[in-house]
């Protein structure tokens, strides 16, 4: 009788086949799709040592493929199966900024769990991750909680199709702790950043801040539009940030700035202006007339309100240098001998911001 044990076992068509390897290993071989990048068809490739073996999981992948598409569920890591969600579930439905922080968790914090295969992932593995997070590397329980949100929320998307039978999440214990104390300015650190703020270009915006409590990304994004001056009132309607960029290729910078909508619908938000802080901003907007009139053809007028001397927008990281300049002479001594944009405080203007005490600027928690 003629030995077929050593050909390969062939079935119908994308029903896969199994074939013996020269080391003895038994391969078995599966079309599990389209690759839409491509164009071609995708295959999932899975090893065992018996044939027996290789035909019950060319069984279960074949079943598992038509019934829930290309993965591969016996050999789908957790890294695998994570940045499948993450471009395929979340990638049109987050936000930007969103979606980076969840693709930093994987790369640079789920690094040793995304070597897991998915469909061996313990809670106990999770809950010795969140430990060591916690005591070792001290990160916050708020840090964890966000991992945990992303990593759950993965989990539950392979629990819907099939891929695992519970979300291993769901029985993990959180490190608990209380909430880290905020620092605040001081009554007079408040008046001497105040004082030190009239002595620097963008000195307004920092007494912008003070009045209106605006994220840095909010400040550094408003438009004149979103000012009124008729009723004082300023308009939150977006923000700026630079993110990663979804893909970035070869020779390009792999961030960009995004202009998007305010963290949360709260967010968008009017918040009335004193007569005080209206002068102020007129006074800017006609020295950022005289910017104009300098820099001619160089000039861009785009209508932000917060603008180096060619009327371009100011990025977050320029404006927090900025910010530390103005820190350091409130803490000096010695101050600047030069006033911008506004000759003198108001007399009045001590009493205006001792009234409360502002958190301190931009905490990075924010």
């Amino acid at each position: 009788m003629k030995d077929t044990s050593q050909k390969a076992l062939r079935r119908g068509h994308n029903e896969g086949n199994i074939r013996q390897q020269t080391d003895g290993r038994w391969e078995v071989r599966l079309s599990a799709g389209i690759d839409y990048k491509t164009g071609k068809p995708r295959r999932t490739s899975t090893c065992c040592s018996m044939r027996q073996e290789a035909i019950a999981i060319l069984q279960q992948q074949a079943h598992e493929v038509r019934t829930q598409g290309w993965r591969d569920p016996m050999s789908v890591t957790l890294g695998e199966w994570y940045e499948y969600w993450l471009d395929t579930y979340m990638k049109d439905t987050i936000k930007q900024s969103t979606y980076a922080s969840y693709r930093s968790y994987l790369n640079k914090h789920f690094c040793v769990l995304g070597k897991i295969l998915l469909k061996k992932l313990e809670p106990h593995t999770l809950q010795e991750f969140y430990n060591y997070k916690f005591r070792e590397k001290g990160l916050s329980p708020k840090t964890l909680r966000n991992y945990h949100m992303a990593l759950h929320k993965c989990l539950q998307q392979a629990v819907k199709e099939h891929l695992l039978v519970y979300n291993p999440c769901d029985a993990v214990t959180l490190p608990s702790g209380e909430k880290p104390e905020i620092s605040v300015f001081t009554n007079d650190q408040q008046q001497a950043l105040v004082k030190a703020s009239y002595h620097h270009r963008y000195g307004v915006f920092i007494r912008l801040d003070l009045c209106t409590g605006l994220r840095m990304g909010e400040l550094l994004a408003l438009k004149w539009e979103d000012i009124d001056f008729s009723t004082a009132q300023l308009h939150v309607r977006r923000t700026i940030n630079r993110l990663a960029k979804y893909e970035a290729h070869a020779g390009e910078s792999k961030t960009e700035i995004v202009f998007g909508t305010p963290k949360t619908k709260n967010s968008r938000r009017t918040i009335p202006l004193t007569h005080t802080m209206i002068d102020e901003l007129t006074r800017w907007k006609n020295l950022q007339a005289q910017d104009k009139q300098r820099a001619g053809d160089k000039f861009t007028d785009n209508g932000f309100v917060v603008t180096n001397e060619f009327g371009h927008y100011i990025e977050q990281k320029t404006f927090k240098d900025y910010y530390d300049r103005m820190l350091k002479d409130a803490t000096s001594a010695t101050l600047p001998s030069t006033l911008c944009v506004t000759p003198s405080p108001p007399a009045h203007w001590s009493v205006v911001w001792t009234i409360k005490r502002c958190r301190q600027f931009w905490d990075t928690t924010r």
